[in-house]
């Protein structure tokens, strides 16, 4: 495995923009929907793309996931470039949370002219009400509404939309389906220079170790022969938080070689370039999971981060050692972290997350950027699909916040209104 180090003279992107919690909603309407290939247009600015000069992966299947969002349109171009690439990822559902100030719909159609195959849900289409009040779709957020209630019904419509998208995933004949989060990738699990490879844990040959020998260009690749149980048809992997830290020296790093001398290059922009600082692999968080949506059963999903009896290890903590893969959970920018509107998390969470002690440098998640650019025909449409369309939600983000300070407070009982006129 080479050794990725840092890159002297990145430049750092930073953005302006004010940290409010303030009013002014709007809501998309539609239902169950795919994406066209028509191209996309963001604000006042066009830009064509086409199918012309895709290279098509060589990997023996490809990846589907479903992946739920709230106004995370900044870091959404580099999530699906990355899976796109890494996976590879070709089908994807995508659930917008009712309550979201953004339309993702551009983004995802510019990723449509790559061949993925996108659906959009919308308005909580796929909802099926449970037995409390804040797990009912006509429950009114008031005022009043308590913290715990929100929290509890976020994790309520994640958990359905999961088996929503599973059972359609499993109508459509697809196999292994990720499920993680906008601000979370799935990673070659590298040996860490804190272990002790001479061990005998480490010199049985194993799926893992093949992977530090010789880096495969998929995970497809890796999962058609790797040495996990295959009558589990689901897999946790450990899941790792990367904190808001930039190292910049005078030591060099591999960047990727056929965009760093393009003009419009700016690794800053990029997360899994920016941040390579992680926690320690004794620190991991609860786990997420990757399953064969072909051999779902329709168990209910209780916990996002594991399906019970249907996934590999008996609990959310599996064992990082022997596994293949793994997950990285970026903190990222403050810019791409808060939410318009009202944000339970804010500064704090931001604050605290970033919080972590006796953190390790991590620079093993650049070499995907090279292949990326290859894929898509060169630096210019890479460029294109990553930097240019998150740039463009940076400012569509700055001008709803602007829209809400100018609102000077967010207005609970008319959000609820809103949300019960559209729904």
């Amino acid at each position: 495995m080479t050794q990725l180090g840092r890159q002297r003279g990145i430049r750092v992107y930073v953005s302006c923009l004010s940290v409010v919690f303030l009013s002014s909603i709007q809501f998309y309407l539609l239902g169950d929907i795919t994406t066209n290939q028509n191209g996309l247009l963001l604000d006042d600015v066009a830009t064509t793309l086409s199918s012309a000069n895709v290279v098509k992966s060589t990997a023996p299947f490809s990846f589907s996931a479903c992946l739920i969002i709230k106004d995370d349109n900044i870091i959404l171009p580099e999530w699906l470039a990355y899976h796109y690439t890494v996976l590879p990822l070709d089908r994807l559902i995508v659930g917008v949370d009712a309550l979201s100030h953004t339309d993702p719909t551009p983004i995802l159609e510019a990723f449509q002219t790559l061949g993925m195959k996108i659906t959009t849900w919308k308005n909580d289409s796929f909802w099926k009400d449970g037995r409390e009040s804040w797990a009912k779709k006509e429950f009114t957020i008031t005022n009043s509404t308590s913290y715990d209630e929100l929290r509890r019904r976020k994790r309520y419509r994640q958990n359905i939309f999961y088996e929503a998208c599973l059972q359609k995933l499993q109508k459509e004949r697809r196999t292994w389906t990720m499920m993680i989060d906008a601000d979370e990738y799935l990673a070659f699990n590298f040996y860490d220079e804190s272990e002790n490879n001479s061990s005998l844990e480490y010199n049985v040959s194993n799926t893992r170790s093949e992977i530090n020998q010789s880096p495969p260009d998929t995970m497809a690749d890796v999962v058609s022969h790797w040495d996990i149980d295959p009558k589990l048809p689901c897999v946790t992997f450990a899941r790792y938080l990367f904190v808001s830290k930039e190292t910049f020296d005078d030591n060099i790093i591999e960047m990727p070689h056929q965009l760093l001398l393009h003009p419009g290059f700016n690794a800053s922009l990029f997360h899994t370039l920016r941040y390579r600082q992680r926690a320690p692999l004794n620190g991991q968080q609860a786990g997420k999971s990757i399953i064969d949506a072909s051999r779902y059963d329709g168990t209910p999903i209780t916990n996002p981060h594991r399906i019970p009896k249907l996934c590999f290890g008996s609990n959310v903590f599996p064992n990082n050692k022997v596994m293949p893969f793994r997950v990285h959970h970026y903190v990222g920018s403050w810019e791409a972290f808060r939410s318009p509107g009202f944000d339970p998390r804010g500064r704090w969470t931001f604050d605290n997350r970033n919080n972590v002690k006796n953190i390790v440098e991590d620079s093993t998640m650049s070499a995907w950027l090279d292949r990326f650019t290859a894929l898509v025909g060169g630096a210019d449409r890479a460029i294109e699909m990553t930097q240019t369309l998150r740039l463009h939600a940076e400012l569509e983000m700055k001008r709803k916040i602007k829209e809400q300070q100018e609102q000077q407070q967010y207005d609970w009982e008319k959000l609820s209104t809103l949300t019960k006129e559209w729904l």
